[in-house]
């Protein structure tokens, strides 16, 4: 019985080929989007969960306001980990790293420069589970001069030698020695680094300061609540003192002023890469928001799939009402006709399932590239991958099927054999709510799409407030070179194409200082962004003074600390007469040498666009030679040529670190990439649905011109123009195009104005992308539509008489 379903099945198909490609093809390309936002999904969703214990392991924060200025921090104070081991006991283990980038490591002649280490204490492997080739994980960072690498690390310094105990330079100043080499975790984590070098246990003491990233294992059945009430409890304490030392008032009195809040918040590790984006994490995470959105686009492209597929499926099927009547009239039963039509539709899906691994595997490298991913439909989880395709094929196969099945096996045989049955009411209005439904989503996902674009194109226009363009940044490796920075400027400067050059420490949208601040002969305090620069800084990246001086260039015997502050600065604060007013540079009395306000300087995004523009200065201290980034500005002729000048120079006066660069503009790029790159991925999924849309309206108008062929050769006898005839056949799906939009405007409106939510800096939420969508969609009904309307309208109509 099955064997004979499967036949006929197949023959429907071979009997229909044209309407059976739209439908394999259409819902090929809804599988694979499927497919591709499932692997995707899981890949996010698995970060540290391979980790032993991950369920246990959280990170300390801290959520503050200091003085009207909010903190928001995934970093907590130096001592808090050794406490955590010490003090409290439900407390597994704990750990603090302290991150690096761009580290120069050096063995005997091989000098590589690696992406990412860290600083981590004796702990950091009883909290985090390695493989270890090498060492032991309980030893490995106990000594003060240990180095554990990573397998890649070892791999490209020492080759194929085991390389324990052998001495690994840091950036060609200090000497350790290797304890350990591990192996790559198997599964995604929030960080990554290439080597592990021991922390001083006694680093930095302070519990106002936010150096480290601390992360506590606690025992088993320890519960999470009680744990944090009694840390805050006790860390609260410890806070309050160096508070009352430095701002000279009790942590109450703090709390009690407007504007001021301090508490730590907890963080499972498994919610890091998702539910954490701070600007200061260790690398950029994922978004939980991305996740909801993909699944959001996979639904409606699987839905506009699936749409057509039940549409089209309807339609057809109402074309074999005599077979069906035929078969109930020699004995076959409602069930068998049901069981008929599903096994056709359900042996469509798996053919398009099959079509749909194929095209995953096309698209993938493309999708890995654009969200830098590495995913695989090939990998240890492909049991779970086709698990999940073989339930929503058969699904799609059941949901398209249904419909045609239950419909037509309910008829009694008398009125099946009389003939056409896809006419009736019901089915009429079933494909039409379908095509409404369909175009909704199209639309919606057109809306989004435009609205996204328009959000990115506004960021990457928006005046920063400096010019990042031909800005190399070149990092100070060495202090020899920073305290003699200043008397190399004028070589670099020889050179026609370098326009000017200038040291710092911080750059925008990458690092800085923050710093609680106070002017003389005022009690409030203000939170600033911090950068200490030299005088030729705001000329190098065209900052512009809005009131007062720049920086001008000092006899290094001058130590006095001149400032420049932003406009933000003077609104916030209610500065009256900024020019010429000292500012306590530290809140230690020990360390306090009041500087000068020169002058104000333009506002500028020194943060990225997810977070307002805040109170910030520049110092500038001609005794400062501690400055480790140089900023260097090109002209734009000869870019190249310029470049391996610069590398020249800088060999001659660096000669121990390889020469290495970064563009500041492609750096500060770098704050909205993601967003870029989901924009990307979403004008692709939108295309598909744009097509799948069209394929499915293209066959139901192909089949509604085929329905009518008698009625226009009728027409066409008496008189009728084909212009006349096409606007006959398309007017009633343009009316279907116009009520989708109806439906598509206020859903599209909630979610975009959601998700421009995210920006601090966003683009007033326009209606012409509304608009536009509908012209797009309506211009494409139309073009899929005339198509076979024109067709259908020039026809012989004496061929449109004979018909049927």
């Amino acid at each position: 019985m099955i064997k004979n379903y499967i036949k006929v099945a197949f023959r429907s198909l071979k009997k229909n080929k044209a309407y059976a490609t739209i439908n394999i093809f259409g819902l090929s390309l809804g599988l694979m989007v499927a497919l591709i936002v499932y692997l995707f999904v899981k890949n996010e969703l698995s970060y540290d969960k391979h980790i032993e214990g991950s369920e246990r392991i959280y990170r300390i924060g801290l959520s503050a306001s200091i003085f009207g200025q909010d903190i928001d921090s995934p970093s907590s104070c130096g001592p808090m980990a050794n406490a955590f081991r010490t003090e409290f006991s439900d407390v597994e283990s704990a750990t603090r790293i302290d991150d690096l980038s761009d580290i120069l490591l050096v063995h005997e002649k091989k000098r590589l420069y690696f992406e990412s280490g860290a600083y981590v204490d004796s702990s950091f492997f009883k909290v985090f589970n390695y493989d270890f080739i090498y060492g032991n994980p309980l030893k490995a960072t106990v000594e003060e001069n240990a180095v554990v690498l990573s397998e890649h690390a070892a791999k490209n310094l020492f080759g194929d030698e085991n390389p324990m105990d052998k001495v690994v330079r840091f950036d060609d100043r200090v000497d350790y020695i290797v304890r350990g080499v591990v192996k790559k975790p198997e599964g995604n984590s929030h960080f990554y680094f290439d080597f592990f070098l021991a922390l001083n246990e006694t680093d930095d003491v302070s519990w106002t300061n936010g150096n480290f990233y601390t992360y506590v294992k606690l025992k088993e059945g320890v519960d999470k609540d009680d744990f944090f009430t009694g840390m805050t409890a006790n860390f609260y304490k410890k806070v309050a003192s160096e508070v009352e030392e430095f701002i000279k008032m009790t942590m109450d009195e703090f709390l009690a002023q407007d504007g001021n809040a301090f508490e730590y918040f907890i963080q499972s590790l498994e919610d890091i890469h998702l539910h954490s984006n701070y600007p200061d994490e260790i690398r950029q995470n994922g978004n939980i928001q991305y996740i909801y959105v993909f699944i959001v686009i996979a639904i409606l492209v699987i839905l506009i799939a699936g749409i057509n597929f039940m549409n089209l499926s309807t339609a057809r099927a109402g074309k074999r009402a005599k077979e069906v009547g035929m078969r109930k009239v020699f004995g076959a039963t409602k069930k068998m006709l049901v069981f008929q039509f599903l096994i056709e539709s359900v042996i469509q899906s798996f053919i398009a399932l099959f079509i749909a691994f194929i095209l995953v595997e096309l698209f993938l490298p493309g999708f890995n590239n654009v969200m830098q991913t590495e995913l695989n439909l090939f990998n240890t989880h492909l049991s779970q991958t086709l698990f999940f395709a073989f339930m929503i094929t058969l699904a799609y196969g059941v949901f398209a099927g249904s419909y045609p099945a239950f419909f037509l096996s309910n008829f009694m045989p008398i009125e099946v054999l009389k003939g056409d049955l896809t006419k009736t009411k019901g089915g009429i209005l079933l494909r039409k709510s379908l095509v409404v439904t369909q175009f909704s989503a199209a639309t919606v996902l057109i809306i989004g799409m435009i609205i996204i674009f328009m959000q990115i194109s506004f960021m990457q226009n928006k005046d920063l407030g400096f010019k990042g363009e031909q800005v190399l940044l070149v990092p100070i490796q060495t202090l020899r070179l920073a305290q003699s920075f200043e008397t190399h400027k004028s070589e670099f400067l020889k050179h026609p194409n370098i326009l000017s050059i200038s040291a710092s420490n911080g750059t925008p949208g990458v690092t800085g200082n923050n710093g609680t601040k106070q002017l003389a002969g005022r009690e409030d305090f203000i939170y600033m962004h911090v950068m200490e620069v030299d005088p030729d800084y705001l000329k190098t990246l065209n900052i512009e003074i809005v009131e007062g001086e720049p920086f001008v260039k000092k006899t290094v015997t001058d130590s006095t600390t001149y400032i420049l502050i932003n406009e933000t600065t003077v609104k916030s604060y209610n500065i009256e007469n900024p020019i010429g007013a000292k500012m306590n540079t530290s809140l230690d009395p020990n360390f306090n040498e009041p500087g000068i306000i020169i002058g104000v300087i333009k506002d500028f995004h020194f943060q990225g666009f997810n977070q307002e523009i805040r109170p910030m200065m520049m110092e500038y201290n001609p005794a400062n030679k501690r400055l480790f980034t140089a900023s260097i500005k090109v002209a734009p002729e000869n870019m190249q040529e310029t470049i391996n000048a610069i590398e020249d120079q800088w060999s001659k006066i660096e000669p121990s670190h390889p020469f290495s660069y970064t563009f500041l503009d492609e750096d500060f790029a770098e704050l909205y990439a993601q967003q870029k790159n989901f924009g990307a991925i979403f004008l692709f999924m939108t295309i598909l649905a744009i097509i799948i849309s069209a394929m499915g309206l293209y066959g139901l108008a192909s089949y509604t011109a085929q329905q009518r062929t008698k009625e226009i050769g009728v027409r066409k006898v008496m008189g009728a123009s084909s212009s006349q005839l096409v606007k006959m056949l398309t007017k009633d799906f343009i009316k279907l195009v116009l009520i989708a939009n109806i439906f598509a405007w206020p859903i599209s409106f909630l979610l975009v104005k959601n998700w421009l939510s995210n920006f601090s800096y966003q683009i007033d939420l326009p209606f012409l992308p509304f608009f536009f969508a509908t012209f797009l969609a309506i211009v494409i009904a139309l073009l899929t539509v005339s198509y076979q309307a024109f067709n259908a309208a020039n026809a012989d109509p004496i061929r449109a008489l004979k018909y049927e």
